[in-house]
């Protein structure tokens, strides 16, 4: 009796232990996002440095929002030089969209080759069971960190001129597969940031391989002003957030609406607020 009483002691000793610890993790996880969100984004790079541009085409009426939101911003492909399009699994209107895209690219000085389309797995098919969705979300998740790495089995070998294979800016408007990449990203910002604290010297060296590597000097000795991110709140959203919304409000860089009526929103108290850009589409 006695020892069943020791060990049921220990059990609640543990417990308690597991659930402090799990709490200061939580506050700290929050402190940061705070902290993160309100941060100025560092402007180190020079007008004519090469840009590595990431766009995620949701499929359906969302990539026909992006789509137009870049024919509306007139892209760019002697600046933004690399660009890397993903796509939902079976989602093969996006994929042609993103080709028909590119081919309009040329006549303004795309390089050949200068893009590449990724599938990644669908991060929940319609439909499908919610008891099922968790375990195709994280396979769509891992499958974007490989795209953001660089690893995956779609992409081809980056150009020489980018000093890292992460991209540098990253453009989405939902739905869930755009959780899974901007996500993705914050988890590996905050793996350099930790690595930085707990070794600054191999990280700074590593860096400098990496910048000595390219052209571009002027590149930042570490990839933390790499992999930021914009949400474009769906058109379709005049008075409330998608889901997908109010899942990347408080980890997107820049959370842009085009209704007046969801500008100035916030997750909480410390957060960046949501932009009201107007309309981004033709």
């Amino acid at each position: 009796m006695a020892l069943f009483q020791l060990s049921l002691t220990g059990l609640l000793a543990w417990g308690l232990l597991c659930l402090v610890v799990g709490c200061i993790s939580v506050v700290i996880l929050l402190h940061a996002l705070a902290i993160s969100q309100s941060a100025p984004v560092p402007k180190w790079r020079h007008q004519s440095s090469p840009v590595h541009f990431l766009v995620v085409l949701g499929s359906g009426g969302h990539t026909a929002e992006m789509l137009s939101m870049l024919r509306r911003m007139q892209l760019d492909p002697i600046k933004y030089t690399y660009r890397t399009y993903i796509v939902s699994s079976g989602d093969s209107f996006s994929a042609t969209k993103a080709v028909e895209f590119e081919s309009t690219l040329v006549e303004r000085g795309a390089a050949p080759g200068s893009y590449t389309v990724v599938t990644v797995p669908r991060a929940r098919r319609v439909h499908q069971s919610y008891f099922t969705a968790p375990f195709t979300t994280i396979q769509s998740f891992y499958s974007c960190l490989l795209v953001l790495r660089g690893l995956h089995s779609d992409q081809q070998a980056l150009p020489a001129e980018l000093p890292s294979p992460y991209p540098d800016i990253i453009l989405t408007n939902g739905p869930a597969t755009a959780v899974c990449v901007i996500l993705a990203a914050r988890l590996l910002r905050m793996y350099h940031y930790c690595l930085r604290l707990l070794f600054p010297a191999r990280m700074h060296f590593h860096a400098r391989s990496m910048a000595g590597a390219t052209t571009h000097r002027s590149a930042p000795l570490s990839d933390e002003f790499r992999l930021r991110t914009i949400f474009v709140e769906s058109w379709a959203r005049v008075t409330t957030l998608s889901l997908s919304g109010k899942i990347l409000l408080p980890f997107a860089d820049r959370f842009l609406v085009q209704w007046p009526a969801l500008g100035g929103k916030s997750a909480w108290k410390g957060m960046k607020k949501t932009e009201y850009v107007g309309f981004l589409v033709d």
